[in-house]
């Protein structure tokens, strides 16, 4: 099999995973009577664990065929046990401690998987590639979600085990894509020493920045929830309608953004994604119509796509530039889930003090603040010519 059939077939089913598994997960946790706190702690846990991952394991693990299928079954072994455990009297604390596992074996093949496609894909060919994986993701998720929208609808009299065989048909979606990209790993063996490591090293201005906005970016899917869910007490189908409105339109608009990013430079995209995200997000608490709710949610799902698709295509521009490869993976990860944890944690807190209108007037105001902020990160290139020069003169 063709090594980009492969990654394609691997998109088609992580992103099956993703609709099967997460999309009506933040929706279920509410409904199983999560308080705002949780739903926070819900979006904020498995991102911590990510980093946490990232700074003390992933980036000591070899490139290999080995690590990357244990990792995968460490994966779908805490994925079934999340499946299962919303069956239990008290389901949240149990969900959430194997949601955390997951977080950290699923780093590692996250981490590991760009360092694969960096051996057989051509850097030239990482823009189409990424615009094509999001295209079938847009796809996957539109007709995947409505289609798992009206089926948790229409067995609701099952709740909650009508989730359940939805989670684990998500299982053995993740489980084949992974075996499909293990099938491009090289088969090395190596002994694995862990010792201590210095983190951060590989981050520069843009990915200090890029994590600040990620902050911005996640401080909002918590309450999302709670607007959607807990207030408004919107149904499955409903909320799987805002994700077919938002993948229609970025499955349409996605090929022009990928001219633009060749035209105008991949950093101008990706301000334009995070504006586009601050003007969706300044009127939200305030609007209950369905049809402005959908609107926004179609926008700022674009956004979304649009600023996934510069930031991948980001970090894979800047990783040639870096000589520790696994490293640089490593660290950019790194900060990335550090922002997409503090993100719902300090919505959460805005929540205990100010009404949910307010929390997204400010947020929207955050965003702002948070993309203009690139000058005041440090250029590390400035701080190695400063160094260098600080070391001629002492020679002198």
């Amino acid at each position: 099999m063709k090594a980009t059939t492969r990654i394609y077939l691997d998109a088609m089913l992580q992103n099956i995973k993703s609709v099967a598994f997460f999309t009506f997960l933040g929706v279920l946790i509410a409904r199983l009577g999560a308080s705002d706190f949780e739903i926070a702690l819900s979006n904020s846990l498995p991102a911590l664990f990510c980093a946490l991952s990232l700074a003390f394991l992933t980036r000591q693990l070899p490139v290999t065929r080995g690590v990357f299928l244990t990792s995968g079954y460490i994966r779908q072994f805490a994925f079934i046990c999340m499946a299962l455990s919303i069956l239990l009297p008290n389901p949240i604390p149990v969900l959430l401690v194997f949601w955390s596992i997951n977080a950290v074996s699923v780093i590692v093949t996250s981490a590991q998987q760009p360092a694969i496609l960096r051996r057989i894909i051509e850097p030239d060919q990482f823009p189409s590639l990424f615009s094509r994986i999001k295209v079938i993701a847009l796809f996957v998720t539109t007709t995947g979600g409505l289609l798992i929208g009206f089926a948790l609808d229409a067995t609701d009299s099952y709740f909650p085990y009508n989730y359940v065989v939805s989670m684990l048909v998500g299982c053995l979606s993740t489980f084949a894509g992974m075996s499909l990209i293990a099938g491009l790993a090289p088969r090395e063996k190596t002994k694995i020493k862990l010792q201590p490591i210095r983190l951060f090293r590989e981050c520069d201005r843009n990915i200090w920045w890029m994590a600040v906005n990620n902050a911005g970016i996640y401080m909002t899917p918590p309450l999302f929830t709670i607007y959607h869910v807990k207030m408004l007490h919107l149904s499955n189908s409903q909320i799987a309608f805002f994700v077919v409105t938002s993948g229609i339109l970025s499955a349409v608009s996605l090929p022009f953004v990928r001219r633009l990013m060749e035209r105008f430079g991949t950093v101008r995209i990706y301000r334009a994604a995070l504006l586009g995200m601050i003007v969706s997000v300044l009127p939200y608490g305030l609007i209950d119509r369905y049809w402005l709710l959908a609107a926004a949610q179609a926008w700022t799902g674009f956004m979304l796509a649009v600023s996934e698709v510069t930031t991948q295509t980001m970090m894979m521009e800047e990783a040639g530039k870096h000589k520790a490869e696994m490293a640089y993976f490593s660290d950019f990860q790194l900060v990335m889930q550090l922002g997409m944890a503090a993100g719902p944690l300090i919505a959460g807190a805005m929540l205990s003090v100010m009404p949910l209108w307010a929390c997204f007037a400010l947020i929207a105001l955050l965003r702002f603040g948070f993309l203009l902020s690139r000058p005041l990160f440090p250029d590390k290139r400035n701080q190695t010519v400063e160094e260098g020069d600080n070391v001629r003169l002492a020679a002198r």
